[in-house]
């Protein structure tokens, strides 16, 4: 049996969809006829907990003066790096996810007033050790986070996950293709003449966690991670016998 994806999968995306080809004439088999078949969708569906998550730490500072609001955000940022990495967080595992300089401004009257400037330094961090995700950020409000936002849970490499759903849905396709045909009293060839890769979803636990408040004392932020799941979905014809 061949398999014919539609297109190469991306697993990098919290949700991939494609659009099912249209059949043609080539895919067939040299003994299938197009004008006995049965199309079939199948799909599969695998639930695994995750084994790393991901979170934006960073320092938003405020000041009349540009340089000034630069110097002070790099002093915090990098006290918080520092005390990331006396933790365990590798070098590696931090990330700058976003640098902006803005002018702030207030209107009154009609009239814009200079305030002065806001600089935001925010970084991804990778938590690779799950029980410690509520410690990281502790340790960076502490010193000196002021922003926290989009903890994700993930899998460090969900390609094995994805080929057993791959499988499911293909099993499934042919199970459904089985009971169409029953159903009219006809059976399937076994061996599909043509099957497609038609989609993959991944639904990852997202916190909606958002912190701006400075430094806070009391026990470790408690979090918990859900579950992932990874459906595949194929399009098989298989041809039939009967009448």
């Amino acid at each position: 049996m061949e398999i014919y994806p539609l297109y190469s999968t991306n697993l990098s995306g919290i949700r991939t969809d494609y659009t099912a080809p249209q059949y043609q004439s080539g895919f067939m088999t040299r003994n299938s006829n197009p004008n006995y078949t049965i199309k079939a969708t199948g799909k599969g569906e695998v639930s695994v907990k995750p084994d790393q998550s991901t979170v934006l730490l960073g320092t938003v500072v405020e000041d009349l003066r540009v340089q000034n609001a630069q110097s002070q955000n790099a002093i915090i940022s990098n006290k918080m790096i520092d005390s990331l990495k006396s933790i365990g967080i590798k070098q590696d595992e931090i990330e700058t996810n976003s640098y902006t300089i803005d002018r702030i401004v207030e209107y009154h009257d009609s009239q814009q007033i200079f305030k002065g400037y806001r600089v935001s330094h925010i970084f991804r961090v990778i938590v690779k050790e799950l029980a410690n995700v509520g410690k990281v950020i502790d340790v960076a409000v502490e010193n000196g986070a002021n922003e926290v936002r989009n903890l994700s849970f993930e899998l460090s490499n969900p390609d094995p996950y994805y080929q057993e759903a791959l499988q499911k849905a293909t099993l499934n396709a042919k199970t459904n293709a089985e009971n169409i045909a029953k159903s009219l009293g006809l059976s399937i060839n076994r061996i599909p003449i043509w099957i497609a890769e038609e989609g993959i979803q991944i639904v990852r636990p997202l916190s909606s966690l958002t912190m701006t408040a400075a430094a806070f004392s009391g026990p470790t932020t408690p979090i918990q991670e859900g579950q992932i799941k990874i459906t595949a979905s194929v399009q098989a014809m298989f041809n039939y016998v009967g009448y």
